[in-house]
């Protein structure tokens, strides 16, 4: 499973990436700092998963998701973000976001959230 992780944090990327290199059968492909460089990454590598933060420089989150609809891109979108609010969530599950995370609350769900999609294609 190829995951691209769009989120401006080097922290964050370097402790998700040292995370899901736990989890047999994901590759992180990539991260993209930016809304521009996220699109683009997104259009060359093609994941299969996008892990997306809202909040970045040069647009939002939800610009990306947007934009994935727009091209006809269908990576899973797993949103994850510091945008604790409601509307956010709400929003990025109806234009096609999979999942909406918490970074504070929820960040070690991501992991067992690909874990279990890994276990379920191997049935």
């Amino acid at each position: 499973m190829r995951v691209l992780i769009a989120d401006d944090s080097e922290v964050l990327v370097e402790r998700l990436t040292s995370r899901l290199a736990e989890v047999p059968g994901i590759d992180v492909v990539g991260h993209a700092i930016n809304v521009a460089d996220a699109a683009r990454k997104i259009r060359k590598v093609r994941p299969d998963i996008v892990i997306l933060d809202i909040c970045m420089p040069g647009g939002s989150g939800i610009d990306v998701l947007e934009g994935l609809n727009e091209d006809k891109l269908n990576p899973m979108v797993i949103v994850l973000s510091n945008c604790h609010h409601r509307q956010y969530r709400k929003k990025c599950l109806k234009i096609g976001a999979r999942f909406y995370f918490d970074k504070s609350a929820e960040f070690h769900k991501v992991a067992e959230v690909l874990q279990g999609l890994l276990e379920a294609a191997a049935i």
